[in-house]
């Protein structure tokens, strides 16, 4: 399951885009506003669950949260998706504050150990 995805993500008050890892328990990323993000799940039942920590741009940001947060603070954000989270439909992630954020993945690639 390790692979790259293009996450497109909205709240109460905008969206946005990045690109993550998600393979051998580990999530990193960053999207375009600057965001990083990096973390960890482990797979339970056929659920990926586990948090990210989020960790705002420099100059700081306005969430689509709606909140408006210090540059380089960062946040936990947890999550429970389903084994086949990139399936084109919203998934909901606890947001910074606990407020809800849809976020739809779309596999760019698959990583495979070089095993030649």
């Amino acid at each position: 399951m390790s692979a790259f995805y293009i996450i497109r993500y909205a709240g109460t008050a905008g969206q946005g885009n990045g690109v993550l890892y998600i393979g051998r328990g580990i999530v990193v990323g960053v999207d375009l506003a600057g965001a990083k993000y990096q973390g960890s799940y482990s797979d339970r039942n056929g659920r990926l669950h586990g948090s990210v920590k989020l960790t705002a741009p420099t100059a700081g940001s306005h969430l689509v949260t709606g909140q408006i947060v210090p540059g380089g603070q960062s946040f936990d954000l947890k999550f429970d998706l389903p084994a086949n989270f990139a399936n084109g439909r919203p998934q909901t992630i606890t947001g910074v504050g606990g407020v809800p954020v849809q976020v739809t993945f779309e596999k760019i690639s698959e990583l495979r150990d070089a095993t030649a």
